[in-house]
């Protein structure tokens, strides 16, 4: 994808995100609508199964995410949400014995995916600080990949995340929302799953 639509998805995201914090100035933690920031997912991923490519074999590693939810309280045990982020994946390319083929890695990550998804939060217990389990579901189509030959056999597919954390009451309007997940993915055809550490703030 050219850098103008990069560009063009960031400038989104910053204005989403400062919407949503201009927003929640009169709204409360556990009541109403909010947003969760995370400038920072730490994703560990590992194929389940080898992706064949034309002249060989690849298989995703590890990257990281950054995204933003816009959601709503229907209570305070129970929220809704929709998420949107820009994830950095990359991935490993194995050549066929004597195909010939090989594989010079571009600067910056092998795949950049924009996540689409649904984010639902359970919060058993009612306070300020308090652990939550946490449910995603959506779908990331491919943004831009270093080696452009690679994207019919890595295109972007549908996602799947559970996990816990707790939120930490810093504020009346903002907390800190740690949490370890586990994520499915699809890559095209091909499956990845692992573990992500996500570092966020509730506004």
């Amino acid at each position: 994808m050219p850098f103008k639509s990069m560009r063009s998805a960031l400038l989104l995201l910053s204005l989403l995100n400062v919407c949503t914090v201009f927003a929640q100035f009169r709204t409360k933690q556990e009541k109403g609508y909010f947003n969760i920031t995370n400038p920072v997912e730490i994703q560990i991923m590992s194929s389940l199964d080898s992706a064949v490519m034309k002249n060989g074999m690849a298989r995703i590693k590890g990257g990281f995410e950054v995204n933003t939810i816009n959601g709503y309280f229907i209570n305070p045990s129970f929220s809704v949400g929709l998420g949107i982020g820009l994830q950095f994946s990359n991935y490993n390319y194995y050549p066929n014995p004597g195909s010939g083929g090989s594989y010079v890695k571009k600067s910056g990550p092998g795949i950049v995916l924009l996540p689409l998804f649904a984010d639902f939060r359970y919060y058993p217990k009612n306070a300020i600080s308090a652990p939550m389990f946490i449910l995603d579901a959506g779908y990331a189509p491919v943004l831009k990949m270093a080696n452009k030959d690679d994207q019919q056999y890595l295109n972007g597919g549908a996602l799947f995340k559970i996990g816990a954390g707790y939120k930490f009451y810093l504020g009346d309007f903002l907390s800190f929302v740690p949490s370890l997940n586990f994520k499915a993915q699809l890559f095209g055809n091909h499956t990845a799953v692992g573990g992500v550490l996500g570092l966020g703030l509730l506004f």
